[in-house]
Order: structure tokens, then sequence, then C-alpha cells
């Protein structure tokens, strides 16, 4: 079995606080086996040539990299390739998606959520379970049974698991990155959760928040097949968000990156969420325990939802505006739990402080709903362990 190892030493160097395994691991890829593991992750198959062309290495070097991933199991020779110009026609260089799998977790207030995914990326299955009223052993017991369930239903060893990606609500504090989430998980709060995980489920941990899971989500199987760099609006009970650059997350110093409501007490804003709505609609005699069962029943023709994108409309126009000034992205996902129907009624109301200049204004992002398939935090927590390791 796959142990969990140490703890990363400096959180300044490495932000996504995780297990990794210990020196000398035979798991271990080099820098330019990380790059071609990468391009080939990131276009299905190529030929040699076409790595060498993408990572400029010399013919020689790409034949040895191919061939000393090949015979360890992550890379595989499959069908000719059509023949560019002269030369002989060339194998496809393709990933193996049997050499490991990995599972994410979603952790919301009142829900959790898994996905099995392979080493090519591919999503295996789901598992959804409605959770209010959560604590940590309740906690690890729906993992380790999350965790069985999918290794049954798929036929894997355990050991075929190269570890577990964990994205939860809230954010982080501390040296050691601890996470603060919504007060229905205060038992989860303040406490070195991953450690806890890794130690009663015998495997490695990757904890991240959902926000920027989910944004990772999004970029493998979303905005991110056109966007390479976006920002993702989580709304949930509360509202956070993940920003990727250039294809990669941007976590921040403190794991935080992209917890947008942080800017609007001070400008005297209401933050946005789902439980906001949740109370509306219960003002207008619709009453839903929690926001999971909400969706379940989710009416985009609600009354509450015309006002609840009404009072929405200021702080969400600052924010994508704030974004677009700061980060200029490709993108602006609403995603999270927001229903999609909700997302496009909340863009369609969306403006974006750009004064024009000499009859010209700046490019603005495409405001669009998340794409990605349900659910995205826990398919983006999947690929943590995969992307930290062995991709970009």
């Amino acid at each position: 079995m796959l142990s969990p190892g140490n703890r990363a030493s400096s959180p300044e160097i490495t932000p996504l606080r995780q297990f990794w395994r210990a020196p000398g691991d035979p798991t271990a890829v080099s820098s330019n086996e990380r790059e071609l593991l990468d391009l080939v992750r990131r276009n299905g198959a190529l030929s040699r040539a076409d790595l060498v062309r993408a990572t400029g290495l010399a013919a020689q070097s790409i034949v040895r990299l191919v061939d000393e991933l090949c015979e360890r199991g992550l890379l595989r020779l499959g069908a000719t390739l059509p023949r560019e110009g002269r030369g002989k026609p060339s194998p496809a260089v393709e990933l193996v998606p049997s050499h490991a799998y990995t599972i994410g977790f979603s952790i919301t207030t009142d829900s959790v959520s898994s996905a099995l995914v392979d080493f090519s990326g591919a999503v295996l299955g789901q598992k959804h379970e409605h959770t209010p009223a959560l604590d940590r052993a309740g906690l690890i017991a729906l993992m380790e049974r999350q965790i069985r369930t999918h290794l049954r239903m798929h036929k894997l060893e355990r050991d075929k698991l190269f570890g577990v990606g964990v994205g939860i609500t809230g954010f982080f504090v501390g040296q050691n990155r601890q996470v603060n989430p919504p007060p229905p998980l205060d038992d989860l709060a303040l406490t070195d959760l991953d450690e806890q995980l890794a130690k009663a489920l015998g495997l490695p941990i990757w904890l991240e928040n959902d926000g920027t899971a989910a944004a990772v989500g999004e970029s493998l199987l979303g905005a991110g097949r056109f966007a390479s760099s976006f920002v993702y609006l989580y709304f949930s009970m509360g509202l956070g968000g993940g920003v990727v650059v250039e294809g990669r997350s941007l976590r921040g110093a403190h794991g935080n990156a992209g917890e947008v409501a942080g800017m609007l007490p001070a400008l005297g804003m209401e933050v946005p969420t789902l439980e906001q709505l949740r109370r509306m609609l219960e003002d207008d005699g619709i009453a839903f325990a929690d926001i999971g069962s909400m969706l379940e029943q989710f009416n985009p023709h609600w009354p509450a939802c015309a006002r609840w994108v009404e009072r929405a409309r200021p702080a969400i126009s600052f924010i994508v505006s704030a974004c677009v000034a700061l980060l200029d992205p490709d993108a602006i996902v609403f995603g999270g739990r927001q229903p999609r129907a909700l997302a496009e009624q909340l863009i369609a109301q969306v403006a974006i402080d750009n004064k024009a200049r000499r009859g010209r204004k700046r490019p603005e992002p495409r405001l669009i709903p998340a794409e990605a398939p349900h659910d995205a935090t826990a398919i983006g927590a999947a690929a943590l362990p995969l992307k930290e390791h062995y991709f970009f």
C-alpha cells in the first residue's frame, strides 16, 4: 500500500499542503519527464516528432525519455499516426490510464461527493451523499465507504490508488494551513484535517479549498479547454473562488487566492450566497432544510430567484470588474453549486466597469456558467495528486 509521507516543510515554497512519498520513491519524475507527460495529457496522443517540436529537446533525448517512461508503465505506444511530409509513420505516444488512480472528494456544509479518476484524467465514476451535521468520525467513515465502493465497482486493488484529493469549503489559516469552514462543519475546523485523514485512510492526502479544486476541475473538463486564464466563482453556503493563470492554479501564499467575498464587507456590500437564496425562499413560504434540499427541487421561476439576482448584481459586478482589472482573464466562470439557470440569470445582469478611451474599451472576458460536469470540485480534487506529482 502506498503510505503517507511527510508534510512539506515550507508552505511558502509549496502552497498546496500535501503528504508526499518518501525521497527516492520510484514514482518520482524529473522535470523533463513531467513536461513530456503533461504535453501528452493535454493533447491525448502525440508522435515523438511532435514532442521534439513542443519541448525543444533533441530527438535522441525524446526517444530515451519516452522509452524509459514506457518501461515504467506511464506511457505506451499506440496506433500509428498519419505521416506528415517525408519519413516513416510514427506511433502515437499515449498515457497508460491504468498506471494509477485517484479519488477526489468535495466536502460541503450538507453533502459529500467523490469521483474516481484514472491516470489519463478520465472520470470513471462519481458518488454523492447528503450529509447534514457531519463530524470528523462521520466524514472518515463516509470517505472509507465511498473509496471501497469505487474500488469494488471498478475491480481495483487499493494499492492502485495514488492518493486522495480533498476539496473543502472554507479558507486556510495558520502556518499549517488549517481549514476554517462555515459553522455546519464546526468539528472539522482548525484541525490538521489532512493529517487525520491520511492516518485514518492509510493514503496520501492532498487538501485544497473547494473553489480552487473546482477551478482545477473546470480547467480539465470545462472552460480550460478554450481559456488558459480564468477566474472561477464558487457559490455555495458562502462565496469563494479559484484562479487559473496560463493553465495553472494560483493558490497564493496561504492557499486562499480566489476568496473574492473578502473584498465586499469594507464596501458595505452583502455577500450573495445560495444560503441567502434559501432564506429568501423561506420568507416566501418555500422552506428547505439546507442548500442541498433546495437544489434538488430548484425552480428558476421562483420569484425569489429574480430578487436574489437583483441583490447579488452590485457585488458580483464589482467582483467581476476587479478581476478584470487585476488579472485580465479570458473568462469568468459562474459555478460551485449554483444551478446553470440561476448562473445565466445573474450573468445577464452583471455590468463590468470598463470606460472607453479613444472610443476603445479594454478587452473583456467571457462570462459563462460552469461547463465541467457535476461535481467539478470532486473531479478537480481527484486531479490534485496527479497534477502535483506528474503534470503541470
